[in-house]
């Protein structure tokens, strides 16, 4: 059962970028539940892939690690594994995905402040130019933290990507704008995507 409690915590790490590590952790529940928390972090989260996974056993007070890098089926089958091996219990047959995805167990509070600036944009920038105080005021107002000018530029920079990125940028140092590149498919599947993450953790958007 999913809501079964166990003595497990499981810990992921997700290296994001060069120095900067993005933790996801998830308590006493069982390995299969696990497995499908994963799968969820792993849709939020951008390739390349490169996972540190620790698995604490509270009952024994044994802990397990591992790094694991590759596509997110390879990332998957070997989470299984360890998963296996490191609780000693058979996780059950994988049942293929239905093809429309619910997210009605994302909560926010297991999402990074990189993560939710993205999903605001994609959701509420599909039109026009807008700028990183935009998005402070509206990730404010949407999740009720803080979001300091000074971050909100930094991950306007790495979503821009010198230009190989899901933003176009304008202007210089003194002040600059962004445009959402929604001619893109993929850009499209994002907001799609942000609009129903943020519809199923019931965040009302302006």
């Amino acid at each position: 059962m999913a809501n079964e409690r166990t003595g497990f915590i499981y810990e992921f790490t997700y290296s994001s970028a060069p120095g900067l590590d993005e933790i996801f952790q998830c308590k006493y529940v069982t390995p299969d539940e696990a497995l499908k928390r994963f799968k969820k972090i792993l849709a939020m989260t951008e390739s390349p892939f490169d996972f540190k996974i620790v698995i604490s056993n509270e009952a024994i007070r044994e802990e397990s690690s591992f790094q694991v890098k590759g596509t997110v089926d390879e990332m998957l089958a070997k989470f299984r594994v360890f998963l296996e091996t490191t609780t000693g219990q058979t996780l059950a047959p994988v049942v293929e995905d239905q093809p429309t995805l619910t997210f009605e167990k994302v909560s926010s509070e297991s999402m990074s402040n990189f993560e939710k600036m993205q999903m605001i944009i994609y959701a509420s920038f599909k039109h026009g130019k807008f700028s990183s105080l935009d998005v402070t005021e509206i990730y404010e107002a949407t999740f009720g933290e803080d979001l300091p000018k000074s971050t909100a530029s930094t991950y306007l920079a790495r979503m821009w990507d010198k230009g190989k990125g899901h933003l176009e940028r304008f202007g210089n140092r003194s002040g600059y704008t962004y445009r959402l590149k929604t001619e893109l498919d993929e850009v499209q599947r994002e907001t799609q995507r942000a609009e129903d993450i943020l519809a199923a953790i019931e965040i009302q958007l302006d």
